[in-house]
């Protein structure tokens, strides 16, 4: 059996004899055994080291063993170390026993001392000290283990939580720890970061306005402080971090550092803040939509007045010429004036929809400037403007649709119209710009704010603007400008210095490479198809629509009749014999599509020309027209010379064919 290490025994006696004696008593325990003759020494001893048990003298000069122990007793280190009194005066009545104990005495000893008692007792306390010593050792053992434990499950826990950060700093905000999903977050190692000031991880503006600072103070302050802001990684760039910061106090609530948890949430701040700016969008977007509604009841309310105000009047005028010639022009206008906003409403919602099929051919671009000056030169002439058109005299070809590229360019002329006071001065210039076709539409008009220059092309953008200025519409033909001529691969930009200093519209389209080829010529019109006499059935479920476009035709020259629904319409197709026949498509019961398929199935009506009616004029409306057997399709309303112009070209196309 192992021998345990010897404890400190300290004897204390002014007597070097007494000394001698106890030690040689004492020396067969193999302990260590400290002597001091006074009690002076033997408090030196008691701050120097630790002693299982002290066998202290009584009477000693300059310091009694009563005043030794006292002192002994009020070191922390010593307060409990057990005394055993010497004394030589057993039989004196007056020993203070009591005192003795009172000062921590485990027991007296009375000289000529006895040494098989000495030795037991002594070892005694021996015994005693060894096993305290053993029981703190596993007490210690026991507390390591469980701090061990515990860091243990601290470190799993960080190892766990990447998401989080883990940052301890000292007092002054320097970092010592560095933890969790720090490095993963900021891209610093522990070993980059430990040491650095943890204001490294804060921006440049929050740095200069102090924020580290205050977020310690408020955590020292307040024992925490939450904070959710923008952080810097190590390679610059940024992410939002979710954190706190927090109050490290000790035991006694002295300040010993902080810790800053966090986490990065720059996802979840993006979606925040995309979803606020979709908020803050669709709720602008529903203001523009709803001053729109309110400008298209109005808008569309212009008209009606004085369309309604027409038909008084030529009730009233039957008789006179002149004022049914003069209402019959301005009703014409009006009618006009209608179909365009509505024309323009569905050209939008088709754009929209992705539903508009360019028909591109090759086309000169001033053949484009031509046709959109004839289209505006009405309103222009109206408001008095002048109007300067400047076109580069090379031949410069486009692979464009002539339509919508005209519609583009005159859509600017009304626009610049509208936004310029009467008597202004508008400019379209067209020219070669290395690849490219620029066209340019300026005027000396109201202008344009700064601020709205970003958003003048889209959507519902004009309602409400300059409407001291405007000359009614809807607003959407900027709008159908810039989609039209992304559609053609193109781009349009907007510009002005300002309210009063006109403005500026430039569109911008590639040019055919090959210059020398020639654009395709349309296909010829006949000027008339022999209509003289020519039988037409109209077939509407709507018999004011039906009568009204049968009175037109007649007064073109055609003969007509009509039918509202399909039974009447193969019954007078049996004696009526029509060789044209418009066709309303969305009439109840038998649609016109059933309509159609029915009679180029009756004996006779094999080469009848089948016209569409339709209030939809897509390409995928004509398409399907097609497939059902038309041979063409009109959008209602359809004017006398719009239904010559598609009887002509189905002639042609019919002659052409019978001719090849």
């Amino acid at each position: 059996m192992t021998r345990p290490e010897p404890v400190n025994i300290l004897l204390v006696d002014d007597q070097p004899a007494n000394l001698l004696a106890i030690e040689t008593i004492l020396d067969k325990l193999g302990e260590n055994l400290i002597s001091a003759s006074s009690g002076e020494e033997a408090l030196r001893h008691v701050l120097s080291m630790d002693f299982a048990v002290i066998l202290l003298d009584v009477r000693m000069p300059t310091m009694s063993g009563f005043d030794t122990a006292r002192m002994i007793r009020t070191h922390p280190k010593s307060n409990r170390t057990p005394i055993i009194f010497l004394t030589a005066a057993p039989d004196d009545p007056n020993f203070p026993v009591d005192e003795a104990y009172a000062l921590g005495a485990v027991d007296y000893l009375t000289k000529p001392i006895i040494p098989t008692v000495l030795q037991a007792k002594v070892c005694f306390f021996v015994d005693l000290y060894r096993k305290t010593i053993d029981l703190a050792r596993i007490e210690r053992e026991r507390h390591a283990a469980a701090l061990g434990e515990k860091d243990a499950r601290i470190r799993l826990l960080l190892e766990n939580l990447k998401d989080y950060a883990f940052v301890v700093t000292d007092v002054d905000g320097w970092i010592t720890e560095w933890e969790g999903g720090a490095e993963a977050i900021t891209g610093w190692t522990a070993r980059q970061a430990i040491g650095k000031p943890l204001s490294m991880l804060f921006t440049h503006e929050d740095r200069i306005a102090g924020r580290p600072d205050t977020e310690m103070t408020e955590a020292k302050e307040h024992g925490r402080c939450e904070d959710k802001r923008w952080h810097v990684c190590k390679d610059g760039s940024r992410f939002y971090a979710d954190g706190v910061t927090v109050a490290l106090n000790d035991a006694k609530g002295a300040l010993r550092g902080f810790t800053k948890i966090f986490r990065d949430v720059t996802g979840e701040k993006r979606v925040a803040d995309n979803l606020r700016r979709l908020a803050t969008d669709l709720a602008e977007t529903d203001r523009r939509k709803t001053e729109f509604l309110a400008t298209l009841a109005h808008e569309l309310r212009n008209p009606l007045a004085p369309l309604q105000n027409g038909l008084e009047i030529m009730r009233l005028s039957a008789g006179n010429a002149e004022v049914l010639g003069r209402t019959r022009d301005m009703m014409e206008r009006q009618l006009t004036h209608m179909v365009h906003l509505v024309d323009d409403l569905l050209d939008v919602a088709r754009i929209t929809r992705g539903k508009v099929h360019l028909k591109k051919e090759r086309v000169q671009l001033k053949n484009i400037v031509d046709s959109a000056v004839e289209t505006s030169m009405p309103l222009i002439q109206t408001s008095r403007h002048q109007l300067v058109v400047q076109v580069a005299a090379e031949t410069m070809v486009l692979d464009v649709d002539p339509t919508r590229l005209a519609q583009v360019v005159s859509n600017l002329l009304n626009n610049a119209c509208k936004y310029t006071p009467a008597g202004g001065r508008i400019a379209l210039t067209a020219e070669r710009d290395g690849n490219q076709a620029v066209i340019a539409v300026t005027d000396n008009g109201v202008g344009i704010p700064e601020g709205l220059l970003p958003s003048v092309f889209d959507m519902f953008t004009q309602v409400g603007q300059n409407k001291e200025q405007a000359q009614g519409g809807l607003g959407v033909g900027l709008t159908l400008v810039r989609r039209l001529v992304e559609l053609h691969g193109g781009a349009v930009t907007a510009s002005s210095e300002g309210p009063g200093c006109g403005s500026t519209f430039t569109v911008r389209l590639p040019l055919v490479l090959q210059a020398s080829e020639e654009p395709e010529t349309s296909l010829p019109l006949a000027a008339s198809i022999g209509h003289i006499n020519k039988r037409v059935l109209v077939v509407d479920d709507n018999s004011d629509v039906a009568e009204s476009l049968s009175a037109l035709l007649q007064v073109g020259g055609y003969t007509t009749r009509v039918a509202n629904d399909a039974m009447q319409t193969f019954e007078m197709v049996q004696d009526f014999k029509p060789e044209v026949v418009f066709l309303d498509i969305g009439m109840p019961g038998m649609n016109g599509y059933e309509v159609a398929r029915t009679l180029r199935k009756t004996p006779g009506m094999e080469q009848v020309v089948l016209v569409a009616l339709s209030g939809w004029g897509s390409e995928s409306d004509r398409k399907r027209s097609r497939a059902a057997g038309f041979d063409g399709h009109l959008t209602k309303p359809a004017g006398l010379a719009a239904v010559n112009r598609l009887l002509s070209r189905l002639s042609w196309s019919r002659n052409a064919a019978h001719s090849s």
